[in-house]
């Protein structure tokens, strides 16, 4: 009660901001007076007596949204930051901040002989550029993505204009903070931030390992300078407006202790620069003797510095404000997104055993460093300007973009596996089969590896490992799982204790394999390995029995487990409403309705598949849930085939947890949120008067999601790999049930806000897999799982050449002794031909770290994140000792041994 006491408080504040601004303009329309601040006692904002007002000139800029990407680029240029440097040259005083580097990026490419001109402006500080490459939606990217907006931004440009600093980082639209972002800003070396739809403020906003960003928002970013803008020229109306806007600050500022540096962010989407001189000259003139404070033009950054001198009391921001746009990359760009995940995730795959390739050759010297770059830049390109004005257009480079990061990522890590290979001293016992492990734990999971053989020689090979233990492995036709079916047979194995950032090696040889039959009964309906018993019914899972936890998993009284369900989704991506648009009961229809029968399609040594299949409105469902033998991992397949893209429907996936009261926890861009207790407190609040964010954040729902969610009782948990960037635990129906539903959000067919914009109907055929994880306590023991599914294990096929190589068949590249460590990224270092390791700490835990490396390094340093003023840390050799706080992202280079 008392949040919601607060929250009315602060959005009344606000709403006499807009009657401040409006009251002016009263007097003039009755004739009462010209001057509105001739009738203002001089008291009323004395706070500011001696003060300056900050009018800070930008213009919002997606990369398109406005018009098409050509038009809106064409419009930077000859309508942004043309006209900024003419004003920059004719007036010394003005000033403007471009929001971000792709911008400039973009104008060089256009204006090449401009550069000296604008590194002049850039180094007098009276032109600024935002510090990231894009304003991203943050929850979209992964942690090293969202790094990496750094690195193509503030290091970029830093690089391009020597001599400039560059401070802070611009998102002035998306109504969504991730819970780590203040951390890594304020480790790439920008320590400000100017943001937006929010209760207006001066604000620090704290990352949970202590870090923070000092940040303002003037509420709606175009709120505050609309009076402004309808003012045009007119010195008295202009007068009125700035007057107003003093007075609704004084308090604020006085309060808080807040140098009376006041600022007016003058921006709108596709702002031009504005000329105010004969304004600020007229107010300047009269500023001594009416005692209020002089007005002149600043940059973000320059008014930020001024702000935070002394010791102001600024409010403080602590944990995630979930994102209310995120229908509109997820759900409703499908494909787009997916190409993403896949495309960061072996990015950094690629990045890992591209540096230990080259460290084993003794040289960078072929390491494809300008391929990572172009790959990162399309992997980070898409900003929050998805749809809009010639939305297809934009949405269909964005997509492009994603794929293209993707297919390079794929390239150079297919290339690195096989060059380290290539230095195995294999036996002479058969095919090498080399299994790689990405992640920075030893893990036994699945592996799968295609051969072109005969038809009769199928089953006529025998899987061993390096001792010679033969290993089960199983034929499978992978046809239903993306669509296309394999030309090449798929082994499909269990690779046990495959080392951290390493591999394993097996081999297959001639001879026929063991039988392996199976100890439990299974029939149509009713499946038991050594981890589950299950029952079916039709359109889902009846009963999902851990026999380890002795613990029913679900409760199927209302949807099954795994139960496909569709709604209608009338809304948009991203727009103006302050809550996510829900999904409503029309047309409401689950897969039990249809009363589909599973079947068992498929059992081997490795795994059993059952599958459903059947057409409903709109789409052709099929369904496959897949058990393993000798792996506790449920995995469940999904397609929707042939959708005829109707309008304003949305599928969701059911696995309702059979827990009386759970905690729902989900990964974040290298981080956890649980649900109720780590996002910002209370309500986002006043945006503008139309626009108050009045349900509290630990309200919002769906959430946007990285690698996985779960529930837990305390006791036992559910861990579901995620496929997708959306999910929701709440029952969306007209009549909820009390107990959490984990939903992942497959498709919603919903529309752009824009006037003209695009509806989002993504016809086809979609696919999406999940892997459903049971195990003890919270999600602290689950948090491995949903990456392993995510990011599998890699496989190479060598020649059968024996002896000729100098490495074991068995390595590790680097190892972490402490599980909640997890390795993010190793690279070569942007500026020589040292490496960068990148950890970050998932569960709270101060700790003293580990790292073993097989390379011997001469020594260590503690870097910023964009790999920077580098400090000392104990460590040489092959072991690396390093503390790393509660909930930390440290960066370390090694200067290695030539």
């Amino acid at each position: 009660m008392m949040k919601k006491v607060i929250i009315f408080l602060e959005n009344c504040r606000s709403f006499i901001l807009i009657l401040s601004l409006i009251i002016p303009y009263a007097f003039e329309v009755t004739g009462q007076s010209k001057s509105y601040a001739s009738k203002v006692r001089p008291g009323e904002y004395s706070y500011y007596k001696n003060g300056v007002i900050s009018v800070i000139p930008s213009s919002h800029q997606d990369i398109a949204w406005m018009d098409s990407i050509g038009a809106c680029i064409e419009f930077r240029d000859e309508k942004m930051i043309t006209p900024a440097l003419a004003r920059l040259r004719t007036n010394p005083q003005f000033k403007f901040s471009v929001e971000d580097a792709l911008s400039l990026r973009e104008y060089l490419q256009r204006h090449p002989g401009s550069r000296e001109e604008i590194l002049k402006y850039t180094l007098e500080g009276r032109l600024e550029w935002g510090a990231t490459y894009k304003q991203p939606y943050e929850s979209m990217y992964d942690g090293e993505s969202l790094i990496r907006q750094t690195y193509l931004g503030r290091k970029w440009l830093k690089k391009t204009l020597p001599g400039c600093n560059f401070k802070t980082y611009w998102n002035e639209d998306v109504p969504g903070r991730t819970l780590q972002m203040a951390q890594i800003l304020s480790k790439a070396g920008i320590p400000y931030m100017h943001f937006s739809r929010h209760q207006p403020g001066i604000y620090r906003w704290y990352s949970p390992d202590g870090s923070y960003v000092t940040c303002y928002t003037p509420g709606q970013y175009d709120e505050a300078g609309i009076p402004v803008r309808q003012a045009q020229n007119d010195i008295g109306k202009l007068t009125n407006a700035f007057t107003a806007y003093l007075i609704e600050w004084n308090s604020y500022f006085k309060e808080r202790k807040i140098n009376p540096e006041l600022p007016l962010l003058y921006s709108t989407d596709f702002a031009t620069p504005p000329d105010y001189d004969a304004f600020f000259n007229d107010w300047n003139s009269k500023s001594s003797s009416l005692k209020r404070p002089s007005i002149k033009y600043s940059t973000g950054t320059e008014w930020m510095e001024a702000v935070t001198k002394g010791k102001p009391s600024f409010d403080r921001i602590t944990g995630e404000r979930p994102d209310v746009w995120l229908y509109i990359h997820g759900p409703s760009h499908q494909k787009a997104l997916r190409a993403s995940r896949e495309g960061s995730r072996l990015l950094t795959a690629a990045e890992k055993f591209a540096t230990f390739d080259a460290l084993q050759q003794g040289s960078f010297a072929d390491y494809p460093e300008a391929s990572f770059t172009r790959a990162w830049e399309y992997a980070i390109y898409p900003d929050h300007g998805w749809g809009g004005k010639h939305g297809d257009l934009t949405d269909r480079a964005f997509r492009t973009a994603f794929e293209n990061a993707r297919d390079i990522a794929s390239g150079i890590l297919e290339q690195s596996m096989k060059n380290i290979a290539s230095r195995i001293s294999f036996q002479d016992k058969g095919i090498p089969v080399t299994v790689f492990n990405p992640l920075s734990w030893e893990r036994t999971d699945l592996a799968k590896f295609t051969l072109d053989v005969e038809g009769n020689e199928q089953n006529t090979y025998r899987l061993v490992d390096e001792k010679g233990i033969e290993i089960p492995y199983q034929l499978i036709d992978e046809h239903n799982i993306q669509g296309k079916r394999d030309e090449v047979i798929t082994f499909l194995f269990v690779a046990g204790k495959v080392p951290s950032v390493g591999y394993k090696t097996y081999y297959l040889e001639k001879g026929k394999p063991e039988s392996h039959s199976g100890t439990y009964k299974i029939s149509d309906s009713v499946y038991e390995n050594q981890y589950y018993k299950v029952e079916f019914t039709e359109g889902g899972i009846k009963s999902l029995f851990d026999k380890e936890l002795s613990t029913e998993l679900f409760k199927t009284d209302k949807f099954l487990g795994a139960e496909l369900f569709t709604m209608q989704s009338v809304g948009n991506g991203a727009g103006e409403f302050t809550d996510v648009q829900q999904p409503t009961m029309e047309g409401f229809e689950k897969l039990s309705q249809y009363r589909p029968q599973w079947s068992l399609i498929a059992s081997g040594p490795v795994r059993d598949v059952y599958e459903i299949k059947k057409e409903i409105n709109h789409v052709t469902v099929v369904e496959q849930v897949i058990f393993y033998k000798s792996v506790k991992r449920i995995d469940v397949h999904v397609e929707l085939l042939g959708f005829d893209g109707e309008r304003y429907r949305e599928f969701r996936l059911a696995f309702p947890v059979n827990q009386a009261r759970s905690e729902i926890a989900y990964e974040v861009p290298m981080g956890v949120v649980r649900i109720g207790k780590d996002e910002i407190a209370g309500a986002a609040g006043f945006s503008k008067k139309s626009q108050i964010y009045d349900t509290p954040c630990s309200q919002v729902h769906p959430r946007e999601v990285q690698d996985w969610f779960s529930a837990s009782d305390g006791n036992t948990s559910v861990t579901i790999s995620s496929d997708v960037a959306a999910f929701d635990w709440i029952d969306p129906t007209t009549t909820p049930v009390g107990y959490s539903v984990l939903q992942p959000l497959l498709l919603a067919s919903r529309k752009s806000c824009h006037g003209e914009g695009n509806y989002y109907l993504q016809p086809g055929d979609h696919y999406y897999t999940f892997s459903v994880y049971s195990h003890k306590g919270d999600w602290k023991n689950g948090y491995h799982l949903g990456p392993q599914s995510n990011q599998p294990l890699k496989v190479v096929i060598s020649k059968p050449v024996s002896g000729k190589g100098n490495m074991p068949e068995t390595m590790s590249f680097i190892s972490v002794e402490n599980k909640n460590l997890l390795l993010s990224t190793i690279k070569k270092c942007d500026d020589d031909d040292n490496v960068i390791v990148r950890c970050y700490d998932i569960e709270g835990k101060d700790i003293e770290a580990k790292i073993y490396l097989s390379d011997s390094f001469q020594k260590a340093e503690l870097t910023n994140i964009i790999e920077e003023e580098g400090k000392p840390v104990p460590g040489t050799g092959k072991i690396l000792d390093l503390k790393v706080g509660h909930h930390a992202i440290e960066t370390i280079k090694l200067f290695m041994k030539q």
